[in-house]
């Protein structure tokens, strides 16, 4: 493959995808119609439906897949290298890749991310990320799905075809590397509506990261439509900045910590004068703070020196300007 591809290429022969395959789904139908559909009680193979679907079909159908995979793998670079795209985006290409598959083969694909199973904050232990095709999908419903994800991964490729960065007018170099997003950071802390003092710890923190122009959040700032967990996740593995405050030494925090550290982050480490470190983080550099005056003074000067920048005011006070 090309280290240059045409954008306008992508998008057309991913039309033409849907097209045969739309035209694929209707000839499935109708080859299906006596075939009995699942019930709940009455749960059937993966392929109680492609077992009945005619060998002509069958071909019809892995070329399509074959097609489709190709062309995922095309995608794939020119999304991972366009501004105007994010990593979110990345993951919605492969599920979506995925899903349309699993379709085409009448099957149904499912996903799932890690989950954090705790009670009141204590950690219970941890639900493994998985995925499934093991159930079977009537040609009507895979049709459905593989529509949807089209029409999300085309939304994609507009985002791609709209990014003015990626080189020449018509081509994508596909070797640059994925990227975080700039000036962002993820504060990980404990937090309980009883504490109110909690709210003026990240309220510092913000007011810090602010000085440097990096938007920092915590998790309860976020809008989300999925479990909290996984944004989470999210966000830890896409922000820039990661800032993680031990005090009162809860077991989430401490897992969210080992995520970021299994990711290869550089997590900044503070907490409070008098609170513990646990032994697997003893290693890390994690200093003490006195009061939000103390942290807010450490943190600065730890962020000068990761951004080889100064905070706001500092240069015009120093010049008289």
């Amino acid at each position: 493959m090309s280290d240059k591809l045409e954008r306008g290429t992508l998008i057309v022969e991913f039309d033409r995808l849907a097209i045969d395959s739309e035209s694929y789904f209707e000839k499935a139908e109708e080859a299906l119609t006596s075939v009995q559909r699942e019930e709940d009680w009455q749960p059937f193979e993966r392929d109680h439906f492609w077992a009945e679907l005619p060998p002509n079909l069958h071909e019809e159908a892995i070329n399509l897949t074959d097609r489709l995979i190709s062309l995922a793998g095309m995608i794939a670079p020119a999304v991972r290298n366009a501004p105007l795209a994010s990593e979110a985006d990345q993951r919605d290409l492969m599920t979506g890749t995925k899903a349309m598959r699993a379709s085409l083969l009448l099957r149904r694909f499912r996903f799932w991310t890690t989950e954090v199973i705790h009670d009141e904050g204590t950690v219970l232990g941890v639900q493994p990320a998985g995925q499934s095709d093991g159930k079977p999908s009537p040609p009507e419903t895979a049709r459905r799905t593989f529509a949807d994800w089209k029409e999300k991964i085309s939304a994609i490729l507009d985002l791609v075809s709209a990014s003015h960065s990626l080189g020449p007018v018509g081509e994508l170099d596909v070797t640059s590397p994925a990227r975080y997003r700039p000036n962002s950071a993820f504060i990980m802390m404990s937090m309980d509506k009883s504490k109110p003092e909690l709210i003026d710890v990240a309220d510092a923190v913000k007011q810090v990261f602010e000085l440097f122009d990096i938007r920092a959040v915590r998790a309860d700032d976020i809008e989300h439509e999925e479990l909290i967990t996984n944004r989470i996740l999210s966000e830890i593995k896409t922000a820039e900045f990661c800032f993680s405050d031990l005090t009162g030494e809860r077991p989430n925090v401490y897992y969210e910590v080992g995520y970021a550290h299994a990711l290869g982050r550089r997590v900044i480490l503070y907490r409070k004068a008098g609170t513990g470190l646990h032994f697997d983080l003893a290693g890390y550099n994690c200093p003490e703070y006195e009061n939000l005056r103390d942290l807010k003074e450490k943190l600065t000067k730890r962020l000068v020196h990761l951004t080889n920048r100064q905070p706001k005011g500092v240069a015009s006070a120093s010049t008289g300007e």
